[in-house]
């Protein structure tokens, strides 16, 4: 029987929003003397703080995991830097999403969420497969490849597709999976240590 082949791009186009990691929203202060004291102070001169938007990265890899097909953003050690893939109807997936902490301060109420293409030409969900790498000192580190943090994501802690609060930090409901407290569907607050990455993997089925 000949497989009929569908052509689509599988990798973060299903509803991801790709955060660019860039400065942002700088302050600066400067402490000053107010007067009135028994001495007189020079300023402290200008003290300046940027913050910067982490990127969220999403991979398909094979069904066994073994080999990455696609990335966005591109991944040099990643089929190449390819960005799409095209496979048989029936083929089994894996997506990998995950984000770096390159900043020196832990993060805290980390939220994101994927909306899964459950169309007729898009993918079935693989019930109770997803899986979380670990958020505290064992967690990846920042400067990990990702396929260190596919196999983290694949030997962590198995995830509830339920609401996961206070059990979990994602779940799947309908088409959506949720990492974080997302509000519309929360899951337990999600933070991880500096320089530390944190990701989580569920299988599809193209269909």
């Amino acid at each position: 029987m000949k497989t009929k082949l569908r052509k689509r791009a599988v990798a973060a186009a299903t509803g991801l929003l790709i955060l660019t990691a860039v400065s942002a929203r700088g302050a600066s202060n400067t402490a000053t003397d107010p007067g009135g004291g028994g001495v007189s102070l020079a300023p402290s001169g200008t003290v300046t703080v940027n913050s910067s938007a982490l990127q969220l990265v999403k991979q398909v890899w094979n069904g066994p995991g073994t080999l990455c097909l696609a990335s966005q953003p591109a991944d040099a050690t990643c089929s190449g830097n390819a960005t799409a893939v095209t496979v048989p109807s029936g083929t089994g997936l894996q997506f990998l999403i995950f984000v770096r902490n390159t900043s020196d301060v832990a993060l805290t109420d980390v939220r994101f969420q994927d909306l899964l293409d459950t169309s007729a030409s898009g993918f079935s969900y693989t019930g109770g497969s997803i899986k979380k790498t670990p958020n505290d000192a064992t967690a990846p580190l920042d400067t990990d490849t990702a396929a260190v943090i596919h196999t983290a994501a694949v030997s962590g802690t198995a995830q509830s597709d339920a609401l996961g609060a206070p059990d979990d930090y994602a779940s799947f409901v309908g088409s959506t999976l949720t990492v974080g407290a997302v509000s519309s569907q929360a899951n337990l607050s999600l933070g991880f240590p500096s320089h530390k990455s944190f990701g989580v993997i569920f299988s599809v089925t193209k269909k």
